[in-house]
């Protein structure tokens, strides 16, 4: 059963995100503590997934995303999760952990501000390109061949428009 702080703290993250497209562009932090911003990651592209730990396709989707961002630097990409429920610091170093997770997990805490909203079904990924622009919004479990062929053709269209 649903508490209500689980409610008002999605009510919160839900109104932050929302928010947060009519200023600043993407505050948060990662569990290590570092704080960023989505203007730090200008120049490459960016996959933004959203999991959660009850939600089996989630997990079933971190080898994928544990893929892309081992060739980070060789694809001018960073992969970046955020958990869909607000968790405390401690319980998402634990769901990190048990999942293998190896890209970098914003904290709950405090409220990160992204400039889009929630997504309504897990998992969901938002790509972004280098400008920081939402090119790609994808729903459902994805898989490295998934994510490369929708980086690729981003990539493609990208070059299309500015040659």
């Amino acid at each position: 059963m649903k508490t209500i702080a689980y409610f008002f703290g999605r009510f919160l993250i839900t109104t932050t995100l929302i928010l947060a497209g009519c200023g600043q562009n993407g505050q948060f932090e990662f569990l290590n503590n570092e704080k960023h911003s989505l203007d730090d990651y200008k120049g490459q592209w960016l996959f933004v997934n959203f999991w959660a730990e009850w939600c089996a396709p989630c997990l079933e989707e971190v080898p994928a995303l544990n893929t892309m961002y081992s060739q980070s630097t060789t694809l001018n990409l960073m992969v970046i999760g955020v958990s869909y429920d607000p968790l405390d610091s401690v319980t998402l170093n634990n769901i990190v952990k048990q999942w293998d997770i190896k890209y970098p997990v914003m904290k709950s805490d405090p409220i990160p501000i992204l400039p889009f909203e929630l997504p309504s079904t897990l998992p969901a990924n938002y790509l972004l390109n280098p400008e920081g622009r939402v090119v790609v919004k994808l729903i459902g479990k994805q898989t490295a061949s998934s994510l490369l062929e929708v980086l690729a053709i981003a990539k493609q269209n990208r070059n299309s428009k500015s040659g």
